[in-house]
């Protein structure tokens, strides 16, 4: 009796474990079937979906990923994939990746990665940790998106920032005081109308002249610079004649250059083609020698010359003026720093013209750099071009 109880006892039990084990074979396909449709998601996913294992090495990278960078899943498994990160933002990938892991917390990280197209990407890589059912850690799972254009955006609203806070400072103050100077320059020459003093009557007028023409450069300056920054100025080389260019903004230099007592020559004066925009160079030149009458002193000299290879033309402004020293030659051609420095007769400066400069250099495929030493003059140089490259 107690054999056939027992007996049945056993078959009931081996009933109840054959339910139960029924049942987590079934939770189990149903688990790798939601596992597989997850995976399936992934697959089709917009996001770059990566995953890793324990080891800390990637098993997977969704379809979306492989067809970002233009590998196969076996070149990315592994560490395959740290191959496409910039050698920049290399090591900082790695070492936030891995204290996150050994945290088992959540990150998110931006690096540079090449696309199949070879091209640097900005990424914004989202990790986080990954459980079982039972809570068992399994690894780290990544969504990864191409936010290139808005690190771009970016970058242009803060330069159009910059541009913005840069405007209202000339406004305010650098074309400001020049207003102030002719207007008190014309009270007094008002106030010595009656005295007869040709002297002092010839003294104010020429200095109103040098305000009115400074204040004109700034204005022009400060226009080119604006358009510039909003895309609006174009750019349209051709051959050129740089000789006749340099002559004639000596001639219109000229009256200032004689009112300081400044000599101002070209001794090179034969004929030199270039490859340029006519706007862009006239803009260039007028400032570096606006800059160079500026600060140089009265019977100081300043004289333009050129050196040339095969392709490209170097041209210098050389005075024997005031100047400048290290900390001063560091912010030029720079929109971020300010830089006004008053001339030697007192004329207001926005830095403004050497920022154009560059830009307008550069729109040719040249560079610009100044050799200076505070009290020994300066000679501020750029390179362009000679003929049309292709």
């Amino acid at each position: 009796m107690n054999t056939e109880t027992d007996i049945h006892k056993l078959k009931e039990k081996i009933k109840e474990l054959e339910n139960e084990n029924s049942i987590l074979k079934q939770n189990q396909i149903e688990v790798n079937q939601a596992k597989e449709l997850y995976l399936k998601i992934f697959e089709e996913f917009p996001a770059l979906i990566w995953r890793s294992r324990l080891d800390k090495l990637c098993d997977y990278f969704n379809k979306t990923w492989l067809e970002f960078t233009g590998r196969t899943m076996e070149q990315e498994f592994g560490n395959g994939w740290a191959e496409g990160v910039h050698p920049d933002d290399f090591n900082l990938c790695v070492q936030t990746y891995v204290a996150a892991f050994d945290k088992r917390e959540a990150f998110l990280m931006h690096y540079r990665m090449k696309n199949k197209f070879g091209e640097y990407r900005w990424i914004r890589d989202y990790g986080r940790p990954f459980y079982d059912l039972d809570n068992t850690f399994l690894g780290y799972i990544g969504s990864c998106y191409d936010v290139t254009d808005n690190i771009n955006n970016e970058l242009k609203l803060t330069e159009l920032n910059a541009t913005k806070d840069k405007l209202f400072s000339i406004i305010a103050h650098d074309l400001r005081s020049p207003f102030s100077g002719i207007l008190g320059y014309a009270e007094l020459l008002h106030e010595n109308i009656d005295s007869n003093n040709i002297v002092k009557t010839k003294h104010f007028v020429e200095q109103i002249n040098i305000a009115v023409k400074n204040t004109l450069t700034l204005l022009g300056n400060l226009l080119d610079w604006a358009k510039s920054q909003t895309g609006q100025i174009t750019f349209n080389p051709e051959y050129v004649n740089l000789s006749s260019i340099i002559q004639d903004i000596i001639e219109l230099s000229d009256s200032t250059a004689k009112i300081k007592k400044i000599s101002l020559s070209y001794p090179q004066a034969k004929e030199v083609q270039v490859y340029a925009d006519k706007n862009m160079l006239h803009t260039v030149l007028r400032n570096l020698i606006s800059n160079a009458l500026k600060f140089t002193n009265s019977n100081g000299k300043i004289d333009i010359y050129t050196l040339q290879d095969q392709n490209n033309i170097v041209i210098t402004v050389s005075d024997t003026g005031i100047g400048m020293n290290e900390e001063s030659r560091n912010k030029l051609f720079r929109n971020d720093t300010s830089l006004t420095t008053k001339g030697t007769a007192g004329e207001n400066g926005s830095g403004l013209g050497l920022i154009l400069c560059k830009e307008f250099v550069e729109k040719h495929g040249g560079k610009i750099w100044v050799d200076s030493q505070e009290g020994k003059g300066t000679d501020i140089k750029f390179i362009i071009p000679l003929f049309k490259t292709e």
